[in-house]
């Protein structure tokens, strides 16, 4: 069955903090073609990062739908997107995106949905952006405080959901802040319209940017991978934030329940 509670799910995990021997259990639920494509990176930490993306994607869909991780079974769709097999028109939308640092898996009842993450890192300069990414001036219309790694992560995510990935010949897009609460409106870059999406600036370490584009502003359940296992009491006053329509909130940690 599908997810009960409405809203968008958003799994996350550090593989480094993970750590190898998890992976390495994990890597059991891949199928033949993911693990194929695990054993061709030629550095652990890029094999790491592949493997807990996809099993993270695996244990987000298997619960929201009902299945065992390891008998999902998925094709590639138009522009390479990935499609979940067997579930006809129940299927939820989903977006997967991996860094070494930080994967996340984006899950809904419906779409469209993108997520991306890219890695803070010195020296990157924002003219990269100008092909695709209209400059937030004047400030009375977009964010007049540019952040490249977020204009950046929120390019790929709108693209994502749009079901066809990045590409140089489409058309430039923008981001009208829609409050100060790290929530944009992504508008045509030269005209200003709406384009019908937003995207939203999620929890995530500093040395990384994580973004989610959606249809509109939706309540965002993190759920934090290494929060799965038992904890010792001592955590138990733990939070983590969730994303609604007022703000980036504190909740407590809850349960999974679908």
């Amino acid at each position: 069955m599908l997810m009960q509670r409405g809203g968008i799910e958003v799994w996350t995990a550090r593989p480094d903090r993970v750590g190898a021997a998890a992976c390495n259990q994990l890597a059991g639920l891949l199928d033949p073609q993911e693990s194929e494509r695990a054993a061709s990176f030629r550095f652990e930490a890029d094999r790491q990062a592949f493997v807990m993306a996809h099993a993270l994607r695996r244990l987000a869909l298997a619960a929201t739908i009902g299945a065992d991780p390891s008998d999902l079974r998925f094709d590639v769709g138009p522009h390479g997107r990935p499609v979940l097999l067997g579930v006809g028109s129940h299927a939820p939308a989903f977006s997967l995106t991996r860094s070494r640092g930080l994967v996340a898996c984006a899950v809904a009842a419906s779409g469209p949905l993108g997520i991306d993450v890219e890695t803070v890192r010195p020296g990157v300069a924002p003219s990269l952006l100008e092909t695709f990414v209209t400059p937030p001036v004047p400030a009375d219309v977009f964010d007049a405080s540019p952040d490249v790694f977020m204009q950046w992560t929120a390019l790929e995510a709108f693209w994502k959901a749009r079901g066809t990935g990045l590409s140089s010949s489409q058309p430039r897009i923008g981001l009208r802040d829609l409050g100060g609460q790290d929530c944009y409106e992504i508008v045509e870059g030269d005209s200003g319209r709406g384009t019908g999406m937003v995207v939203m600036r999620l929890p995530s370490p500093g040395t990384h940017v994580l973004a989610l584009a959606c249809a509109e502003v939706e309540t965002v359940q993190i759920i934090d991978f290494e929060r799965l296992a038992p904890r010792p009491a001592g955590d138990a006053g733990d939070s983590y934030r969730t994303c609604n329509d007022d703000a980036c909130e504190e909740a407590a940690p809850g349960g999974i329940g679908h």
